[in-house]
Formats: structure tokens, C-alpha cells, sequence
């Protein structure tokens, strides 16, 4: 079956699956097709069952997880499709000469967090509204062992104990962590990243009409295969950038870990792919043209307007912040975004006086800088809005002028959202993506992985 005839079966999904959706969508899978076999991997920190289906009884092992971060269940909804095509068709299953091991929910905890704006409306101002994300020592993805001179972490989470376990057993020929990016343009990941499978990918993009991420890279420290794929994430690549170019770490990322990519490699040979679909694009993403801006003059407008956001947001969060309980889950990313305000700003600087920095930005570049990235700070107002009311709502030992400051800081930080958010709907073309198309793109990149594989 060609790829056209097989992306023609994604449905037109209008929501995403909510977790108990994609736990019963698992089982109705299994009872339907014999190629099939649900079972549970683990169970999450606070108890809920870990789902995988294994598809297939090829050569080699194919590892798949979603939601590796909770606020990104368009892997979900990928790895289920994925499973029906390949139950529904085994020419298709078969083409591809691998065992599939596919997760469609790793955190199902935080995910349950996101279901707010799982459902719509889909727009900028709702996503920010229901926007859960953990710190770096809680996130699946960002927890796995790591031993580098100076530095250890050994205190992987549950979910990330039953990655490695699965990684030990199987040792998979390839590993797929479905991500999803907020606003911007399609990039990869890639351990290997051979020129002719990076054609293929940017051009599954192409064919779903969703641009490349054509503006700053996500991390500073990491090199591009091609125009929208690049080498994958690495904490010591991270350590080794970080301490070069600032000379030291923010104590709050150092409680995080290395991620999947790094551990797989010192299991077994494996090529590791992330792939980063948008919910949210304006169509400059991709604009190379040469624009009336150095990429310098880009670079230090980014550091301006981050400054002045996170200035606004630092200024209640210090007043607020001894209120937090420990069960608070919301409050504990915006800790971290603040703590790394300094490293990532003079990150970005020591970038700007670089050799590239003279020379005229992109189109992509400077609407990258300039707007794409705002998404970040509106988020952290949302996370710490949701913090406040999580203590409203759970208030037995405030006192009145405490609730009264939770209160006023709620508000203002729910104006600070929505003027945020207008100042972006204003300023930059935001076009919601249809979610088959997204599924599309991740689809396509397992496919073409696995068909570059064999």
C-alpha cells in the first residue's frame, strides 16, 4: 500500500481523546484485531494503569510512547490510529518488518491536567487556560539516569522506571517520542540523521500543508541534519553548552535528568526520532526570506520582551509563592521558568554577538523571536493562575488577607492571559491545525523511519 492510500484512512478527529478514551479505544483495538495484544506495562505514581499494545511479530523492536509530556496528546491519538492501520491492514504491518511497541499514554497523570482544552475551543486563549506542564525532575521524558563528571541524577520516576525496563528488555532497533510543540512549524529529532530520510520527513510536512519550524532552534546547543531536523536533545550536550556560555546551571534544572534518546544509547544501536508538530502556525514560520532585522537585533528584542514579561509575573509570584502547598501540582514549572530566566537570557546574548549574529535574519527568525516564543511566558501566567485557584479552591488554613492575595494575583494574572493573548492574535496570523493532519505527519515519520531502518 502506498503512503497516500494509508494516510487516507486517518480519520477526521475534531477533539482529542481524553485518557479514559485512549484506555477504552486500547481495548476496543485489541478485541477487534488478532495482530493486537494489549497489556499493562506499570502503573502511574498515583495508580493508573500503563497501556501498551504489541503489534506485529517482525525481526526487530519498534518502541512508541505519547504523552511523554502531558500537554501533548497528539501522539496519542497518532499511536491508535497507527494500531488500527496496522490491525486493519497487515500488508501494511507486514511492509514494515518490525515488532511495534506502542504506548499511547506514559503520563497519564499529568495528561488528565490538559482535558480541559482537550475538547475545544481551539484557540490560543483556552489552551493557555487549561495548560498543565511538570518541572524538568517530573517530567517522564526528562527523568532518566545520568552520570556526568560533576553531576549525577539517579531518581527516574515510575513512568520513566518502566521506560527503561521496556528499553532493557526489548532493545529496540527504533524508538519514537511523540511530542507536539505549541506554536510554530513541524521539526525533528534524530540520533542518525541521514540526508535522505531528513528529505522524507520535512516533505510529510509538505504533503499536510503544515510549514517547517524555520526559526530559532528549540535548544541553542543543537546542530542541524537539515533545515527542520536536527541532532537529538543530549543533557550532556545541554551541560556542556551551558556551563561554556554562562559558567553555570539553574538549580532547578539540575533536579532533572537525561531523556529517553540518551538512555537507549547506552542500552543498544538504535535510531532515536522526536517529532514536533504545532497545534498553532502562522504561515511567517517558514518564511526564508531575508527580513529588515539582524539576527541580532532579533535575539536582544526576544531577551526584551522576555524580560519585561517575566519582570510582571516575578513581581506577584515572590508575594504569592509561600502559599503553595506540596500537593499544589501547577506551581512547580513556573518555579523553574523563573529560576532559568538569567541562564537562558545570557544564553540567548552570548548567541547574538556571535559571528552569525550580524548578518539579516529571516522572516522566520524574527517572527520566531519576536512572537512564536511569546507562548511560553502566556503559559507560565496560565500555570500560575491555575495555582492560585488550586489553593482557593483547597483553603481550609489560609487566612482572609491570604486568600485575598491569592485572589488578587489570580486576576491579574488571568489579564495578563488574556492581553497576551490579544497582543498575539494581533500580531501574528494564528491558524489552528486540523488534528488528522498533525496524526498525518507523525504517522508518516514512523513509517518512513522504519522503511529507512530495513
Amino acid at each position: 500500500m502506498k503512503i497516500e492510500e494509508i494516510l487516507a484512512l486517518v480519520p477526521e478527529y475534531q477533539s482529542f481523546y481524553t485518557v479514559d478514551e485512549m484506555d477504552a479505544k486500547v481495548g476496543e483495538l485489541a478485541a477487534k484485531y488478532p495482530a493486537i495484544d494489549a497489556f499493562v506495562v506499570g502503573s502511574s505514581r498515583q495508580g493508573h494503569q500503563i497501556r501498551c499494545m504489541k503489534v506485529g511479530n517482525g525481526a526487530k523492536n519498534a518502541l512508541c510512547f505519547a504523552c511523554p509530556h502531558p500537554n501533548e496528546p497528539v501522539g496519542a491519538m497518532t499511536l491508535l490510529t497507527m494500531a488500527e492501520i496496522f490491525g486493519a491492514h497487515p500488508e501494511v504491518l507486514a511492509e514494515t518488518g518490525l515488532t511495534w511497541y506502542l504506548i499511547p499514554c506514559i503520563d497519564p497523570d499529568g495528561t488528565r491536567l490538559n482535558e480541559g482544552w482537550f475538547k475545544g475551543p481551539f484557540n490560543l486563549l483556552n489552551y493557555v487556560r487549561h495548560f498543565y506542564r511538570p518541572p524538568g525532575g517530573k517530567q517522564v521524558e526528562w527523568t532518566f539516569p545520568v552520570n556526568y563528571p560533576g553531576w549525577k541524577f539517579n531518581k527516574p520516576l515510575t513512568e520513566t522506571k518502566i521506560l527503561m525496563k521496556l528499553i532493557d528488555e526489548l532493545k529496540p532497533a527504533y524508538m519514537f517520542s511523540l511530542h507536539n510543540s505549541a506554536y510554530g512549524g513541524v521539526y525533528w529529532y534524530l540520533t542518525k540523521g541521514e540526508p535522505e530520510l531528513c528529505a522524507q520527513l520535512e516533505n510529510a510536512a509538505r504533503r499536510q500543508n503544515v510549514p517547517l519550524h524555520l526559526g530559532e532552534p528549540e535548544a541553542l546547543y543543537i546542530k542541524k541534519h537539515s533545515d527542520a531536523v536536527f541532532s537529538m536533545m543530549s543533557i550532556q550536550a545541554y551541560l556542556e553548552y551551558t556551563m561554556k556560555t554562562v559558567g553555570h546551571l539553574p538549580d532547578l534544572v539540575t533536579n532533572s535528568g537525561g531523556c529517553s534518546a540518551d538512555y537507549v544509547q547506552s542500552v543498544c544501536d538504535c535510531q532515536t526520532m522526536l517529532a514536533e508538530v504545532p497545534y498553532f502556525y502562522d504561515p511567517r514560520i517558514d518564511d526564508e526570506s531575508e527580513s529588515e532585522m539582524t539576527r541580532r537585533e532579533a535575539i536582544r528584542e526576544n531577551v526584551r520582551l522576555e524580560a519585561s514579561n517575566y519582570a510582571v509575573l516575578g513581581q506577584y509570584w515572590s508575594q504569592i509563592h509561600h502559599l503553595f502547598s506540596q500537593d499544589n501540582p501547577f506551581y512547580e514549572f513556573v518555579d523553574t521558568c523563573v529560576d532559568a530566566v538569567d541562564v537562558t537570557e545570557k544564553t540567548k546574548l552570548a548567541l547574538a554577538e556571535g559571528e552569525d549574529g550580524a548578518r539579516m535574519a529571516t522572516v522566520s527568525e524574527v517572527f520566531d523571536n519576536l512572537y512564536g516564543v511569546r507562548i511560553f511566558e502566556c503559559l507560565n501566567f496560565g500555570l500560575a493562575a491555575r495555582a492560585c485557584c488550586y489553593e482557593l479552591e483547597h483553603s481550609q488554613n489560609k487566612s482572609i488577607t491570604e486568600l485575598e492575595l491569592l485572589t488578587l494575583c489570580r486576576d491579574i494574572f488571568n489579564k495578563e492571559i488574556e492581553q497576551m493573548c490579544a497582543w498575539l492574535e494581533k500580531h501574528a496570523s494564528t491558524e489552528v491545525i486540523p488534528i488528522k493532519r498533525l496524526v498525518s505527519i507523525q504517522m508518516e515519520s514512523a513509517l518512513l523511519a522504519a522503511r529507512h531502518l530495513n
